[in-house]
């Protein structure tokens, strides 16, 4: 059975996003090796990763399938433009492929050079550049290799947001339906949200158990958190590592408040308080 989710597409067709917006739904991690390798550009001043040596991108590949093969947890997510090849013919992948149509992709990248202050998260002089820079590297690392294992899901995001898209992915890997009732919708999301949690801060607190369940996403739940007033999100995998039993509503907590790297908050380090 498929642990790993790997989504990939082009540049601004969302993946990104969608991959953040599964790891919020249901706690698990996220890996973007892409990010590293603009990291590395900008670092060495290099205005696209096509100029960074190849030895690197390889290097990258690989510790890519080793944190893949070696991660104990029971799902893990991870997406980059050319995934589909570093993962290719790799078994037990769930591969998602995402595209967006040319001009919704060109809106993206505008809309997000305006809010980066005329820079982009991404390298390239503009979308075009972008596109062929990566075709180049593809041909560079991959040479005319394609991508022998076809994708479970593959998505159009150009009139879809990411949370939409990642309910459907994460309802195909799971072979049932997300609830969305208890995860959020497109019109309430999560209470780990931060536009949601202002006033949530890291940090001790406590509090009482709002609603738990280990049987549907995102396996774990919500306390209604005593020092903020907002409800915060405890994934299943800490009570787990507290060494409690599945919580039930009602019941009193001591916690740490820690933030969970895809912009929300998590309820970590868990206590039982008993009168």
């Amino acid at each position: 059975m498929s642990k790993t989710i790997a989504i990939y597409g082009p540049s601004c067709s969302l993946k990104s996003d969608i991959a953040r917006e599964i790891s919020r739904l249901t706690g698990y991690k996220v890996r973007h090796p892409g990010e590293a390798i603009t990291t590395k550009a900008k670092t060495e001043g290099k205005d696209s990763g096509l100029n960074v040596d190849s030895d690197y991108h390889n290097d990258l590949d690989v510790s890519t399938r080793k944190w893949i093969a070696n991660n104990p947890d029971p799902t893990i997510i991870v997406e980059s433009t050319h995934l589909g090849l570093v993962l290719n013919e790799t078994p037990d992948i769930f591969r998602v492929q995402v595209s967006s149509r040319d001009e919704i992709r060109q809106k993206r990248w505008i809309k997000r050079k305006e809010e980066g202050g005329g820079r982009t998260r991404q390298i390239g002089e503009n979308l075009a550049t972008r596109d062929k820079d990566d075709a180049e590297l593809q041909k560079r690392l991959y040479g005319t290799t394609e991508v022998n294992d076809f994708a479970q899901v593959v998505i159009d995001s150009s009139e879809r947001s990411a949370e939409d898209c990642a309910y459907e992915i994460w309802s195909a890997f799971e072979g049932k339906p997300i609830d969305q009732e208890f995860t959020g919708s497109s019109s309430g999301k999560p209470a780990m949200d931060k536009k949601l949690t202002k006033g949530v801060r890291p940090g001790p607190s406590s509090g009482i158990v709002r609603v738990y369940s280990v049987n549907r996403n995102p396996f774990g739940g919500y306390i209604d958190d005593e020092t903020s007033g907002k409800p915060v999100y405890v994934h299943k995998s800490a009570v787990e590592a507290a060494g409690l039993p599945p919580l039930e509503r009602g019941h009193r907590l001591r916690y740490k408040i820690e933030e969970d790297g895809v912009g929300g908050f998590r309820a970590v380090d868990l206590e039982v308080v008993t009168d």
